[in-house]
Formats: C-alpha cells, sequence, structure tokens
C-alpha cells in the first residue's frame, strides 16, 4: 500500500480553508496533515477564519485544530518534512510560500488563483519546474462533470470553428458578503469580482475553445457604496486566436446570497451553453432542410463534505499525479495564463484602451 503523504495546510485566514481542511480529511489512508501554517500566530487556536463562505463548514474539523501550528514557514518545512501543502494564502504573499515549498520538494495545491498577477503565478510555476514537483491550482469547474464532457465533445469537432463566446456571472452584492471580507482588499488579493471569480470563466474560455484571449477591452466599475477599493462591476469584450470574439460581465449585484450565470461557445457546427447549475444545452446543426435540433444535460452531482465533489477531485487528481509521475489535472500554468487576461482587462479599464497580448504573453 502507498505510504500516505505528510501534508500541510498554509493559511487559515481564508475564505476556502475550512472546507479544503474537511476534504483532506477525506483521504485519511493517503494524506497525514502534519502542519499548519499562517503568519499570524494569534491564528493558532481559532477554530474559523473571519469571513467563510456560506457554502462551506462554517469552522474547522476538531481533528484538523489539534494539529501542531507554526508561524513560522521554514520551520515547519524542517519539523514536518511535508510531500504535499495545501496553499490557502492572501494572494500577496502566496507565490513566496509556494516558492519556499516546491523548494522543500512539496507538491502543492492552491486556492485560486494563488498570486496578485500573471508574474508571480509565473514565479511559482518557474519554482516548481526548477524543484521537480507538481503544482495544481483550483479552478474547480475543470472538475466538474457538465465542462469535461463539454471539453471532450469540442476535442471530437462538435462545435466546428469557433465564431463567438459569452461568459455572464453574477452574484451576491460586497453588502451581502460584508465589506469586511479580505476578498475586497485590493493589497492582499489583487483585484475584485474579476481577480476572484471571472477568472474562472476566462479560464474556461481559453480552456474549451483551445485559444488564448490575445486582446481585451474593458470597463470597470465600483458601485457599491460600501468603502471597498476594488471594482464589483466589470464587462470585458475579447478576441481569441483563431479570430472570435466574445463578451464577459460579471457583478457583485444580487441583494442576496448566491449567484447565476452562463457560458457559452458558439461555432460552424453546434453552440453549446452551461449555465452556474451545470446544466448544458446544445444547439445544432440546422438548416432549412434539417430543422435546429436542441439538446439539454443535466449531470448527477456527488455532493461530498467540505469543498464539496470539485475539491475531493482536485485532491485526488494530485495524489494520482503523484503516484504516476503525470501533471495535473489543472497546472499552475493555467492560474498564470488566466491572471494575463485578468492584467490585461484591468489595464484596459484603467486607460480606457483595449490592450493585446502578444505570443509571449506579454501586454503590449
Amino acid at each position: 500500500m502507498t505510504a500516505s503523504l505528510r501534508t500541510v495546510v498554509a493559511g487559515l485566514e481564508h475564505y476556502h480553508v475550512t472546507g479544503w481542511a474537511e476534504t483532506l480529511g477525506l483521504f485519511p489512508d493517503r494524506i497525514e496533515v502534519v502542519g499548519r501554517f499562517d503568519p499570524d500566530s494569534t491564528r493558532a487556536d481559532r477554530d474559523r477564519p473571519a469571513f467563510v463562505d456560506p457554502h462551506l463548514p462554517e469552522s474547522f474539523p476538531a481533528w484538523f485544530q489539534q494539529v501542531p501550528f507554526y508561524a513560522d514557514l521554514d520551520r515547519m518545512l524542517r519539523d514536518t518534512r511535508p510531500d504535499l501543502a495545501m496553499v490557502t494564502l492572501p494572494n500577496r504573499i502566496a507565490p513566496d510560500a509556494i516558492v519556499a515549498l516546491t523548494q522543500a520538494g512539496c507538491h502543492v495545491i492552491t486556492d485560486k488563483p494563488g498570486a496578485l498577477d500573471a508574474a508571480g503565478a509565473g514565479r511559482a510555476v518557474d519554482a516548481a519546474r526548477a524543484n521537480g514537483v507538481k503544482l495544481a491550482v483550483a479552478f474547480t469547474r475543470r472538475y466538474g462533470r457538465p465542462w469535461q464532457q463539454v471539453a471532450s465533445e469540442i476535442a471530437r469537432g462538435r462545435l466546428g470553428h469557433i465564431l463567438s463566446s459569452e461568459a455572464i456571472f453574477v452574484t451576491s452584492s460586497i453588502p451581502v458578503r460584508d465589506p469586511a471580507n479580505p476578498i475586497f482588499d485590493r493589497e492582499a488579493m489583487g483585484g475584485g469580482i474579476l481577480h476572484w471569480l471571472g477568472i474562472h470563466d476566462i479560464d474556461l474560455i481559453q480552456w474549451l475553445s483551445g485559444e488564448s484571449i490575445i486582446s481585451v477591452q474593458a470597463m470597470a466599475a465600483t458601485m457599491s457604496a460600501s468603502a471597498v477599493n476594488v471594482e464589483d462591476t466589470i464587462s470585458i469584450q475579447f478576441r481569441l486566436s483563431g479570430g472570435a470574439v466574445g463578451t464577459m460581465h460579471f457583478a457583485y449585484a444580487l441583494p442576496r446570497p448566491g449567484g447565476a450565470g452562463s457560458f457559452a461557445l458558439r461555432g460552424t457546427d453546434a453552440a453549446v451553453t452551461i449555465d452556474a447549475a451545470g446544466t448544458t444545452e446544445w444547439i445544432g446543426p440546422g438548416s432549412i432542410a434539417n430543422p435546429l435540433q436542441s439538446e439539454q444535460l443535466t449531470s448527477d452531482v456527488v455532493r461530498l463534505p467540505g469543498y464539496g465533489s470539485a475539491g475531493a477531485a482536485i485532491v485526488s487528481d494530485m495524489l494520482d499525479a503523484i503516484a504516476r509521475d503525470r501533471g495535473p489535472l489543472d497546472p499552475g500554468e493555467n492560474a498564470r495564463d488566466a491572471l494575463r487576461v485578468v492584467d490585461a482587462a484591468y489595464e484596459s479599464a484603467r486607460t480606457g484602451r483595449a490592450v493585446d497580448i502578444d505570443p509571449e504573453n506579454n501586454l503590449r
């Protein structure tokens, strides 16, 4: 039987960390959590972060609170000799921690995106490569059955040549989420709705289309009366490397918890739309002689504790990647590539001009 991996959690004040801690506990024969790290020593005895995603557990599991705590990352690495780390630190300091972990020979899963910008994500990617370890980023939708089924259909040519794309996601407002939530701190996290949630759809567009976003034109606003320094609304026009154009719109704008949205790709042979719940609709092919056909698919979701089925799939995939010495399904390069688009969109919103991303993925 394969020995369990010595695992640490780096960051105890993250919106998702309670879910990740409980998910790690779903693998008792494969994971042994041997250390908890946070740069703030006052968090050693706290049973929860100040703010928790309402879809996740309110507090840490009782067993997790008994795991040795460290306020010094280097000391934790010396004492625990970890094989795997879950990084749930603010994006400002996550890359430095990932570099240190990889230099210690530790594989890493990081909550998305794990950096303020593409440069920080690139440092993490380079460090993982240089030290021969695996780095995965938790873009949860890549692990969802509806999106994986669509990816398979697109890969076999069902869409044809892509013509257009759009993504919309609107979720609970800043007052509902509480303006004091650290996700609204630009210095710690990097940005607002685009950086925190819109990045999922940026990643989906590039993954499912198989094309890069090469140009963006963005408008952003902070419409909430709350005193926050990030955008709560952003709309983006973009062009894919194959020539198709698309739009994205994201907003903290609903006066209730939860969100709603959809993602679409349209091609010469068919079109596909996936809503936020994972319901998929394929349309086409159609003509006067062959009337339009529509196919709607739903997927059963296995309900699991902690970060849910997607979180368990992310951890399971990393365990298998380590055992088989293969790359993870969602490597750190994906966060770097999505952040290049985020960086370009923020530059466009600031200047009022379109921003191109060249073949070396630098803004110009």
